[in-house]
């Protein structure tokens, strides 16, 4: 009697190398693996100047790091004493380089350099300022203010400064167009809400310094006594992109947790073990630490942004050991069964991998990303399918499956004449190409807005306290691009006064520039010459203070500093720094890449089209008018056209793969039509939903591209035995039905970047699968076939 033949021995190398793998990739993450957050790798990169000069500032500048705030309830005694204090509060926090809210405290702003520099920066100096007339006016004034209710404030600067300069410098710095003042600070017209604004000292763009700053801001206004029935109110770039991340996070781990608990549910129903819902799961983790390490290797760092959406590209990994399970067979081991299928498995995983090369050629940082993750994480599943999985099952496990209807459904398949399948085929074409062309004009959504997550009652909020603040607006800006410092604020200067004619045609209500608080250093010279000489000051004074009660040599302090303000070198940039004129100045003129640009935010802009015409025809040498919108279209319009473009490389790429693969002309065919045919059925259902399509739809036809390549490669495969083709339905099924499930919940989402990703794939594969099913398969193969795939 023969003895029974043993079970052959598991090879665990596999497993044991993939284990090291996966322990240096965690080590490697855990202690050098770079985490960003910026939206900035999300930006394509300007074409035009103009376009540049955008990205530039909406990366940084003024706007994206202002905060406004709003200080509401209670009555209006309460919200003005809650606004000092706040103010007070934040100023002593150290995040934020200006602190606004109406209130005028000149002592706070003390600071020995600028006191001496009030002469060369305070509007008000002129000649006729320091003639005996001049003087007597001013020393008159002075009597009067001492006598008002400002009258500690005159007697602290009265001997050094009888002219009134340096609160006269002070005063310049308000804000253009302040807002309404009562009780000494910035309320709304109505005076319901006190207001201040505050500039951030990070840039806005860096999310994990806003979501610091932001809960800053509440935790010192929680812990104001006077903020007792009041509430605040907080808005502006930086506060709006805090919430959207958090929107979106918040989104993608529901939808994500539901989706995972909808596939572990499908997976337990469709092969009833614990054991290969475990296994399965070992792909998918393998492919984000995968994709992970490529990225923070390529790149540096990996962008938050792309884990979560490169988590939701990585979903086709799941397929693979779905088609390893569904293929177990009790007579075989699992390496043996996966020898059956693992050259069309692996010539899926290529061409799934090539679909993503598009995103390579993109310049575009953050898809470039995106595609390092995908195809590095698809390449990591399958090779954990390949070398690891079977290892891990034991000889002769096998599940059960039942698909009687299905079976039966695809043998009829089978069984169509190829005139009825591929006259369907040419019908449902006619049909989408129909629907696209009526579309035609509304195919593209190129505004950004649109692809926002931020609610209308939040940016209703936004627009409120922007209007009220006299906030520049985010969108409608100036940029002036010089060799140096002192040539852009002439410029400035220059467009200061060009700006006088579209302010009284009411196009902007106003303008904020460096230049007001720092002018060129030509400007701070004719003011040094309007100071006389020492002994003419001396002798004009005295005549000044004829008939007035001030004691003799009281302003002594005055003619020392007249006198020394002659010889001051001009202030430039870099020697603010420091002072409350750096924090104005710093933010709207800076030097980057060899340049100097100095900005100016436009306030109150009503008529954008009439204002942009006007820049065309006054042209100003370096001056750019940047209105954000209209830009930004253009530059989406831009790179959805190049994206567009690499989606035939893309398509070439998978077109070379699949004949290296198949090596016959016909069966590239039978593959690609039923992907070609989803596409197009794919945009023609979006369309008619009324959805316009964006960058985010492209992303995800890639997807169902890849996605439907598998479907279309395992029908075509030859294998005329009934059980392994039912095996391959079974996989087939559990696949889609899984893809088209995590994706149509993730349609569900408000957000309409996920919604986008989630209708396109849930829609795209739902087609894929029946077409691919009728127009690839086929009963049976000769075995000349068989060896073309393997």
């Amino acid at each position: 009697m023969n003895a029974p033949t043993p079970p052959p021995e598991r090879r665990w190398t596999g497993p044991l190398i993939w284990l090291a793998l996966c322990a240096a990739g965690a080590l490697y993450l855990a202690g050098g693996a770079r985490l960003a957050t910026s939206l900035a790798a999300f930006m394509p990169p300007g074409k035009t100047q103009a376009q540049r000069l955008m990205l530039t500032q909406m990366q940084d500048s003024p706007a994206t790091r202002a905060i406004l705030i709003g200080i509401a309830g209670g009555d209006r005694v309460r919200r003005a004493a809650a606004s000092r204090a706040y103010a007070h509060s934040l100023a002593s926090s150290h995040l934020f380089t200006r602190v606004a809210n109406g209130a005028f405290t000149p002592g706070l702003d003390d600071n020995p350099r600028l006191f001496a520099w009030r002469y060369l920066l305070s509007p008000t100096v002129r000649p006729e300022d320091f003639t005996v007339e001049g003087l007597h006016a001013a020393l008159e004034r002075q009597l009067e203010a001492l006598n008002s209710p400002l009258g500690m404030i005159s007697r602290r600067y009265l001997a050094a400064d009888p002219t009134g300069s340096y609160l006269a410098m002070l005063e310049s710095w308000r804000p253009a167009q302040q807002p309404e003042r009562r009780d000494g600070v910035w309320v709304a017209p109505d005076g319901s809400v006190a207001l201040l604004l505050v500039q951030t000292r990070a840039p806005g763009l860096d999310l994990d310094a806003m979501q610091h700053v932001v809960e800053a801001l509440h935790q010192r206004f929680d812990a104001l006594p006077q903020a007792h029935g009041l509430h605040l109110i907080l808005s502006g770039t930086p506060v709006i992109a805090v919430h959207s991340r958090d929107t979106i996070k918040a989104d993608a781990q529901l939808f994500s947790t539901a989706a995972s608990v909808a596939l572990a549910l499908l997976l337990l129903l469709a092969y009833r073990s614990v054991r290969l819902l475990l296994l399965a799961a070992l792909p998918l983790l393998s492919a984000v630490l995968a994709g992970a390490v490529a990225v923070n290797l390529g790149f540096g760092e990996i962008q938050g942004i792309t884990v979560a959406f490169g988590s939701t590209l990585l979903g086709v990994a799941v397929d693979y050991p779905m088609h390893l399970f569904s293929h177990l067979q009790r007579e075989m081991t699992a390496r043996q069964s996966l020898r059956h299928i693992w050259p069309t498995l692996r010539l899926g995983v290529l061409t799934t991998a090539a679909g993503y090369l598009g995103l390579l050629g993109t310049r575009f940082s953050g898809l470039m990303q995106l595609g390092v993750f995908a195809i590095a994480g698809l390449l990591a599943a399958a090779a954990v399918t390949r070398w690891v999985l079977p290892q891990l099952i034991p000889a002769g496990y096998a599940p059960t499956m039942r698909l009687r209807t299905l079976t039966h459904l695809s043998e009829t398949a089978c069984r169509w004449p190829a005139r009825h399948k591929w006259g369907v085929a040419c019908l449902l074409a006619i049909t989408a190409l129909g629907a696209l062309w009526l579309q035609r004009g509304h195919l593209w959504e190129d505004n950004l807005a649109a692809l926002s997550p931020v609610s209308p009652a939040s940016l209703a909020t936004d627009r409120r306290l922007r209007t009220d603040l006299n906030a520049p607006d985010v969108g409608q800006l100036v940029v002036i691009q010089a060799a140096d410092a002192q040539t852009a604020l002439k410029r400035s200067l220059a467009l200061a006064e060009a700006l006088k004619t579209p302010l009284a045609r009411g196009w902007l209500r106003g303008e904020e520039m460096a230049a007001r608080y720092l002018p060129p250093a030509a400007v701070q010279k004719q003011r040094q010459a309007a100071i006389p000489a020492p002994a003419q000051l001396a002798e004009r004074l005295q005549e000044a203070l004829a008939g007035l009660p001030f004691k003799p040599g009281v302003f002594a302090p005055f003619l020392h500093d007249a006198a020394a303000a002659r010889h001051l070198s001009p202030v430039t940039p870099d020697e603010v720094r420091g002072t409350l004129l750096g924090a104005r100045v710093d933010n709207l003129l800076y030097a980057q890449g060899g340049h100097w640009y100095a900005l100016i935010p436009l306030i109150g802009v009503s008529a954008p089209q009439a204002l942009a015409g006007w820049f065309a025809a006054h042209p100003m040498p370096g001056v750019t008018y940047l209105d954000t919108h209209t830009e930004s279209t253009h530059l989406m319009r831009s790179f959805r056209e190049q994206t567009v473009g690499q989606l035939g490389l893309v398509g070439t790429a998978i077109l070379l793969v699949l004949f290296v693969g198949l090596r016959d002309p016909r069966e590239v065919l039978r593959v690609l039509a039923p992907l070609a045919l989803a596409e197009l059925i794919d945009l023609a259902v979006l369309v008619s939903l009324d959805e316009r399509l964006t960058l985010f739809h492209l992303i995800a036809l890639l997807m169902v591209a890849g996605i439907s390549i598998d479907y279309a490669l395992f029908f075509a495969r030859p294998d005329s035995a009934p059980q392994g083709r039912r095996r391959t339905l079974h996989a087939l099924t559990l696949c889609a039905a899984s893809t088209v499930g995590v994706f149509a919940i993730l349609a569900l989402s408000s957000l309409p970047v996920l919604r986008a990703l989630g209708l396109t794939a849930a829609i795209g594969v739902g087609v894929a699968y029946p077409l691919a099913m009728l127009l690839a398969q086929r009963p049976g193969t000769p075995p000349a076939a068989e060896r073309a795939l393997s």
